[in-house]
């Protein structure tokens, strides 16, 4: 089968915005880890993009800060931006992806500020 643009764009937008087991399996439940963990990640996705926004700008290659990007998010359990962090990786730079990804870590924070204690 092959998959159109529209239907990978659904596919991910079909991805949890944190996966919730993976999360708490990896804090042990502590939920003032996870809130410090969602701190240091929002700070820690936004350097990325950073680096991502010069590189668009400057004409050179991301695959480095997106594939970083991945990494952090996958530690996290943030399906969504990692698999938008990948695709990234993989494909030409482009503005419309770093909005994508901006958007999902917008998700994140405020994800992690609903569940703030």
């Amino acid at each position: 089968m092959i998959q159109t643009a529209s239907s990978k764009e659904q596919d991910i937008d079909s991805l949890a915005i944190i996966d919730e087991v993976h999360l708490t399996t990896f804090t042990d439940g502590d939920a003032t880890l996870e809130e410090e963990l969602g701190t240091l990640f929002i700070k820690t996705a936004l350097g990325y993009v950073k680096r991502m926004k010069e590189a668009l700008s400057a004409g050179r290659a991301w695959s480095a800060e997106a594939h970083a990007l991945k990494g952090a998010s996958g530690n996290l359990g943030a399906r969504r931006v990692a698999a938008l962090a990948r695709r990234a990786e993989l494909e030409p730079p482009s503005q419309d992806q770093i909005d994508a990804i901006l958007s999902a870590i917008d998700d994140v924070e405020s994800f992690f500020a609903d569940r703030a204690p």
